[in-house]
């Protein structure tokens, strides 16, 4: 008897990308905290390293509350960082680095994710990972803390 593998649901691609008036080697540092990110990405309540490459998400979106074990699966100084989700909302993502005029770094960030598995809206997704970018970017300039709703 023939085993059928599972066909995976209908993945949403999504990006955003911002200018950072910052050295590339300071925005890669900033964003390898990822500790830091509930200071600024909405949804995010939560994240704790477990090891050098696994970490435990919390988050929320409409009032559902997630738990998720991601780990870290491509780490390049200055240049991407890389992550899966390994147990909760199906999801992936790559932060890539590259350098700008006058010393600026461009920081594009790329996801999927699995609508079925948690987050539905896609249109809210987009306006969220913008407003998210926008708020790291706000961070890294004025070096501070910039707190997300």
């Amino acid at each position: 008897m023939e085993q059928k593998l599972p066909t995976p649901g209908p993945f949403i691609s999504i990006d955003s990308t911002v200018e950072i008036e910052a050295p590339i080697g300071e925005v890669f540092e900033r964003w390898c905290r990822v500790e830091e990110f509930p200071s600024f990405m909405e949804g995010v309540r939560e994240i704790r390293w477990l090891d050098e490459k696994k970490f435990s998400l919390k988050s929320e979106n409409d009032g559902e509350f997630y738990h998720s074990l991601c780990e870290l699966t491509l780490r390049i100084p200055e240049r991407r960082m890389a992550w899966r989700t390994i147990d909760g909302p199906d999801c992936s993502g790559v932060a890539c680095f590259q350098l700008a005029a006058a010393g600026r770094t461009e920081v594009t960030l790329k996801m999927r994710y699995n609508p079925e598995t948690g987050w539905h809206n896609q249109k809210q997704v987009r306006e969220r990972l913008q407003r998210n970018m926008e708020r790291f970017k706000a961070l890294v300039e004025a070096g501070k803390t910039i707190k997300a709703n």
